[in-house]
């Protein structure tokens, strides 16, 4: 699997995985393999570096089992964790892209700076092992809810924020894992917290996915093959604590994730608060980490739950997005507040120093104080209007025209429901990345959807796999686009904006062209001349930008529809 293109090529066998190695490059050369975090069989989780947007992130790679003809289980299991985006919660790391190949393909996930498991079990703290798993508990409960499943089947899959935190951090649902899996991985993990060692069996083929860490011991047992109490195996673990793990990990007294969320939260107080430094001086993942490029990685929490109630504390923070430079019209705005404020304090001060020198100086006014400060307030006032206001233009017979021209300007959001890829019932492949392809509508362009890495340029060229790469828009009803404007760090990706009858037209001959584009500097506005009541719109991609020799791809941010 490893370097997923997503090019078609002649052989009927697919290329075989090539090794995964410390710096290698993967994925048409935009991710650089840095650490290996463990695995199992069909699946390998890396730290890695996104070169394109210079920061950490972690990947699945997802391979067909031994002895499966490919792609075999691992379209099952990229399309169990396509799935899992539904599900917010802090317990669970946000899942940016899919990408498919013909024999895999990888799950890219935020990085959770930290530690793994393993290292924080070390030295365990059965103290806050309870509430650490809390925002793990409420991702396998959100799962659960959903009927989906979480897959905690591993420790390598396991990660501790910085602020003491349990997190899925290598998602990939595996087929064999069934309902009561995420109960006794639950278990698993707080058995873990407390005495330092993994109470479960490891999934066939750990053996062969190292991690760079290590990993938990295995717990010891009994006469009877039993795992102990957790008070036998660590030193300063309540009864309450050990009861709880063990009534988990046995899978049969606890049947469901929201029952341990329960406990949990009602054992814990609910989710434990850090202390206020929540990132420690010379922590591993904040010393020598690239700056990320544009919004952070993980800005404010768009989830729902507890962890956006206002009361829940600085638990559920995330790291604030750095600094971006205000656009020219706000501005602008800034720099006439800021001369208004100091031409009103200047004539403020000329008009009192003028009263007192007047005064001094033996001058005679009969006037009020009063108001005489009064006339100096109203000069101030009218003083800070002159130049915070643009002046009134002269009256002409283009008034009309230009108040016509403000008011046709397109400004009002279009509201999205749905965001899916498409392609023509004829096209070679499959549609592709559905998964992340909500993300070019969620309002933050630290997100993306990414077609497949190509070997040659798509379009109606000879050697084109495909005629093009479709990402099909629901709207919020029927309603008129007058303006898109498409958001990418790929120069000339070129498409075209349709409207469709419906979400899964057969053929183009279905929708109609009402536009088209070209990225130039990170963007690019379509105007729609004739707008047309729609409810479904097709953003049409007929050229990929340039990635590397002969790799030919395109990443999406945001799609803003006005009317």
């Amino acid at each position: 699997m490893g370097d997923q293109t997503g090019t078609p090529v002649g052989s009927a066998s697919p290329p075989s995985p090539p090794r995964l190695t410390v710096g290698g490059l993967v994925s048409g050369g935009r991710y650089e393999l840095l650490e290996p975090c463990g695995g199992m069989a069909g699946q390998a989780f890396w730290k890695a570096r996104d070169r394109r947007l210079d920061r950490f992130v972690a990947l699945t790679f997802v391979d067909p089992l031994p002895g499966e003809q490919p792609p075999g289980s691992a379209t099952g299991v990229l399309d169990r964790t396509v799935a899992l985006t539904s599900v917010y919660s802090d317990g669970l790391a946000r899942v940016l892209d899919v990408i498919r190949g013909r024999a895999g393909g990888i799950v890219v996930t935020e990085w959770i700076p930290g530690r793994s498991l393993a290292a924080a079990v070390a030295e365990p703290d059965p103290g806050s092992a309870v509430g650490a798993v809390w925002g793990l508990s409420d991702a396998a409960t959100r799962a659960e809810e959903a009927g989906l499943t979480l897959g905690l089947d591993s420790p390598d899959r396991i990660r501790l924020t910085e602020d003491g935190r349990a997190v899925l951090a290598f998602p990939g649902v595996r087929g064999d894992v069934g309902a009561g899996a995420d109960v006794r991985g639950l278990g698993a993990v707080l058995y873990s917290l407390l005495t330092g060692a993994w109470p479960l069996p490891l999934p066939e083929g750990s053996h062969e996915h190292v991690p760079a860490d290590g990993r938990p011991v295995n717990a010891p047992t009994g006469d009877d093959d039993e795992v102990l109490d957790p008070t036998a195996v660590g030193s300063g673990v309540s009864p309450d604590s050990a009861v709880l793990a063990m009534r988990t990990l046995d899978g049969s007294a606890v049947s469901s994730a929201a029952t341990v969320r329960a406990m949990v939260a009602d054992r814990a107080g609910g989710p434990v608060r850090p202390a206020p430094h929540a990132r420690p001086v010379g922590s591993a993942d904040s010393v020598g980490a690239p700056p990320l490029a544009g919004p952070a990685a993980t800005a404010a929490s768009p989830y729902p739950g507890p962890h956006t109630d206002p009361q829940a504390g600085p638990y559920f923070d995330r790291p604030a997005e750095p600094y971006a430079e205000p656009d020219p019209e706000t501005q602008k705005r800034r720099w006439q507040i800021m001369a208004g404020t100091c031409a009103g304090a200047v004539v403020v001060i000329a008009l009192v120093l003028t009263w007192m020198l007047g005064g001094l100086g033996g001058t005679s006014n009969d006037t009020p104080l009063s108001q005489q400060l009064d006339a100096i307030e109203r000069a101030a006032q009218a003083s800070r209007a002159s130049q915070t206001e643009d002046p009134a233009p002269e009256d002409g017979p283009d008034d009309a025209a230009a108040e016509e021209s403000e008011q046709d300007t397109p400004d009002t959001p279009v509201e999205v429901s749905t965001v899916t890829t498409w392609q023509p019932a004829t096209s070679a492949g499959t549609a592709e990345n559905p998964g992340s392809a909500p993300n070019v509508a969620d309002g933050d362009r630290s997100t993306s959807w990414s077609s497949d890495t190509y070997r040659a340029q798509i379009g109606d060229g000879p050697s084109a796999y495909k005629p093009g790469i479709g990402l099909m828009f629901t709207l919020d009803g029927e309603q008129e686009v007058r303006q898109v404007v498409l958001h990418s760090e790929d120069d000339d990706v070129r498409f075209e904006v349709r409207s469709a009858t419906s979400a899964s037209p057969t053929s183009l001959d279905e929708t109609t062209r009402l536009g088209t584009g070209t990225v130039r500097g990170g963007s690019a506005t379509v105007s729609v001349d004739e707008p047309e009541e729609t409810q479904y719109l097709l953003v049409w991609i007929t050229r990929l930008g340039t990635s590397g020799t002969d790799a030919y791809d395109a990443e999406i941010t945001e799609v803003e529809l006005t009317r």
